[in-house]
């Protein structure tokens, strides 16, 4: 006997609702509305997500402004999902605002190691959906605990985030003998080399590889990496990961036979594009939040007396960044702090003459409030070390930027510009030597020397390599978002 089974799977969506380009206010082929035509359902149909849904987009900061994510719930309704996970970023706005999208939406969340100590939100581990065709299909969500290293205290006062594999590993036991077919939901990525097997990645951040190499699952839909995965097999388990903004989706099919004693399950699954056709109610539902949005983000704030535009990143990493440079200048104005380190997103878009809410919000991309760190000149000399290390030569001799800033994921974002010192890289030396110098008033930088230097929460946690510094003392914290203190500095100057 065959059966079939459709699975529709979406991730890393970052609040893109709409077909809209935030950076340029014109329409873009994405967004959710664009994928729900595509999701044809009937009884032996699944649609899945895979986290970092309500925060990642101006819309989505806007929204959380006035508190409230119920509107991606009903969002996510209109579509019809049937099972969600949650992300690392959907807890960056706070309890609440993560409450208002999960008690508004229909779909069960699945997380196995994430818990509610007020016992308000629920959070199951996995469902078991028996489908029209008789189909026993599990699901087990999961979510990267790297939550706990980079998210505020805060927002975690009521949530507890486990580990991936040790919340798993009874619940992957208890389901794999009651279901014909096993999906795995994981909000996290790999830390190897899909095709090869290749290790890109020590920590525990990411372990898809992992996951599918030791558990049989039968098709394990990733997310949290933003790669653009269409399909692969490790160890007898398909994997697939969608890119984000919510610009393509995954289509799997899988056929399940019972040949005797054993069961044979193929998959086939494919990337398909958000396309160019909006789902009439999702966009009657956007339509006024969405033109408040656009109202709120051409306000005008400031003026440059000459643009601060991006060039390639390894060009900005050479020469040094305007943009990087202003960033700096902003954290330094508020937190008075010595020294600032700040880095820029893999996507960058500048600044003109004439700065609204806009060009603020699609330059400095991410949720960020500061640290202020003491220092010593030796963890100094270590931070530009680990950033040096973004340099690398081709065969050819040819400076490029090094593979470890680009797989497993590209991540321009841990190469940090500092100001408040001089500094210089030769990049022809070894990994761990290449800082040539480091003065600050004039005056070389002793190893045991003190400073207090601002970074964002994240830099702070000691996420990109840069370790060391979660073990740096706090001096003190700024809990207000990166975004609001650029408006204010803006108004203020």
């Amino acid at each position: 006997m065959r059966k079939t089974l459709k699975i529709y799977f979406t991730s890393d969506m970052h609040g893109y609702m709409a077909p809209v380009n935030y950076a340029t206010g014109r329409r873009k082929d994405a967004g959710l509305a664009n994928m729900i035509p595509h999701f044809v359902k009937d009884g032996n149909t699944l649609v899945l997500d895979g986290g970092d849904t309500i925060q990642g987009s101006p819309f989505a900061y806007l929204q959380a402004q006035g508190g409230s994510a119920e509107l991606f719930a009903k969002c996510m309704n209109l579509a019809g999902y049937d099972y969600v996970t949650l992300g690392n970023h959907d807890f960056n706005y706070g309890y609440e605002y993560l409450a208002s999208y999960l008690e508004n939406l229909h779909a069960p969340c699945l997380c196995a190691n994430i818990t509610d100590v007020t016992g308000r939100l629920t959070f199951l581990p996995s469902a078991v959906k028996v489908m029209e065709n008789g189909l026993r299909v599990g699901i087990i969500g999961i979510c990267t605990d790297f939550i706990n290293v980079w998210e505020k205290k805060v927002n975690l006062t009521k949530i507890r985030v486990g580990d991936v594999r040790a919340a798993l590993t009874p619940v992957y036991e208890k389901l794999r003998p009651e279901t014909d077919v096993l999906i795995g939901l994981y909000h996290g990525g790999f830390e190897c080399d899909v095709e090869t097997g290749r290790v890109l990645s020590t920590t525990r951040e990411n372990i898809g590889y992992e996951i599918a190499r030791d558990f049989e699952f039968d098709l394990l839909l990733t997310g949290h990496q933003h790669m653009a995965l269409a399909g692969a097999e490790i160890a007898g388990t398909y994997v697939a990961q969608t890119p984000a903004n919510a610009e393509q989706y995954v289509e799997a099919e899988l056929v399940w036979e019972d040949a005797g004693n054993s069961h044979i399950i193929s998959c086939n699954t494919v990337l398909r594009p958000a396309g160019s056709v909006s789902d009439p109610q999702t966009m009657e539902l956007l339509a006024e939040p969405e033109r408040q949005t656009a109202v709120w983000l051409d306000t005008p704030k400031g003026h440059f007396d000459a643009p601060l535009l991006p060039g390639e990143h390894l060009d900005m990493a050479l020469h040094g960044s305007s943009i990087a440079d202003f960033f700096n200048r902003v954290q330094l104005w508020a937190s008075g702090a010595e020294l600032s380190t700040t880095s820029l997103a893999n996507e960058v878009k500048g600044f003109g003459t004439d700065v609204t809410v806009r060009d603020i919000v699609s330059t400095y991309i991410y949720p960020n409030t500061l640290v202020v760190k003491e220092v010593t000149g030796e963890a100094l000399r270590r931070t530009l070390e680990r950033s040096a290390e973004y340099f690398d030569a081709d065969e050819a001799g040819n400076l490029q930027v090094s593979r470890k800033f680009l797989e497993p994921k590209i991540s321009h974002y841990n190469f940090d510009y500092i100001m408040g010192i001089d500094y210089g890289f030769d990049w022809r030396r070894p990994e761990g030597s290449r800082v040539t110098h480091m003065l600050y008033q004039g005056k070389p930088v002793e190893p045991e020397q003190k400073f207090t230097m601002v970074m964002n929460n994240y830099r702070a946690s000691g996420t990109g390599g840069y370790e060391f510094l979660r073990d740096c003392p706090t001096v003190r914290e700024i809990m207000t978002d990166m975004v609001e203190l650029i408006i204010r500095y803006f108004e203020e100057k």
